[in-house]
């Protein structure tokens, strides 16, 4: 089965997306394509300030009020831009730190996420109840424990489909009336197949999986690109030398 790559990233985000897409180059293989998604807005100041690899896709996609909620649109509409049969999302700040291929992220070819148990996260954990809100019941875990996500193109119009149906409006629409921060894209879709698809993914607690085995550095890009993490992410796309 096919996989591509989507990244979708702003203005604010390019010094990220330098380096997300230095680390794809690195150690990503056997994915079909590598799609960068930014705001027409966007667009004018990435041509002043970077310059996207051959290797790269770029689309344009609308301007957001709120492009905190746009860029999760964007993110549920990724079928539209990706003919691929699953599709792996990276964020500007997930650095990949190891050799990564579509296969370390299925089984069988079955998308593999990473859950932890409502029960066992911080009490006041800010995405349950926006998924429960669209979706209607409280979800069992939260799935967004591990980047990159990766789900089969199949998933994205049934769970526009659902909104319509359950919701009365479309997907859009519904992530975009939501409060600042008031969704969790990711989350949704797991959360969704959780309950109506649990047999096409593997589903495996984040205590199985050794912070030294996780295919990615999940930093915060709203904290800012500071020395120390430079620093970091250039030791990561550092060449490793054995002489």
């Amino acid at each position: 089965m096919t996989c591509d790559i989507v990244i979708r990233s702003y203005w604010r985000d390019f010094g990220w997306l330098e380096m997300c897409l230095a680390a794809v180059e690195r150690f990503c293989s056997g994915f079909s394509q590598v799609i960068v998604v930014i705001p027409n807005a966007s667009e004018p100041w990435l041509r002043r300030r970077a310059a996207l690899p051959p290797f790269v896709r770029l689309e344009l996609c609308r301007d957001y009020n709120d492009d905190y909620l746009g860029q999760q649109v964007t993110k549920l509409y990724a079928d539209r831009r990706s003919d691929a049969g699953l599709i792996c999302h990276l964020d500007s700040d997930c650095i990949v730190q190891k050799p990564l291929t579509p296969n370390d992220l299925t089984s069988e070819g079955r998308p593999r996420i990473y859950t932890r148990a409502v029960a066992d996260l911080p009490r006041h954990w800010p995405w349950t109840r926006p998924t429960a809100e669209f979706l209607g019941w409280m979800p069992t875990h939260d799935f967004m424990q591990s980047p990159p996500f990766t789900f089969p193109r199949w998933l994205y119009s049934e769970i526009r489909v659902w909104s319509r149906r359950e919701k009365g409006v479309p997907l859009s629409d519904w992530v975009m009336s939501r409060p600042a921060r008031g969704f969790s894209e990711f989350n949704v879709l797991a959360a969704y197949a959780h309950e109506y698809h649990r047999e096409a993914f593997e589903w495996l607690p984040i205590g199985q999986l050794a912070d030294t085995d996780r295919p990615c550095q999940w930093f915060w890009s709203w904290g800012g690109l500071d020395a120390d993490t430079r620093q970091l992410i250039d030791r990561i796309l550092q060449p490793v030398s054995y002489g």
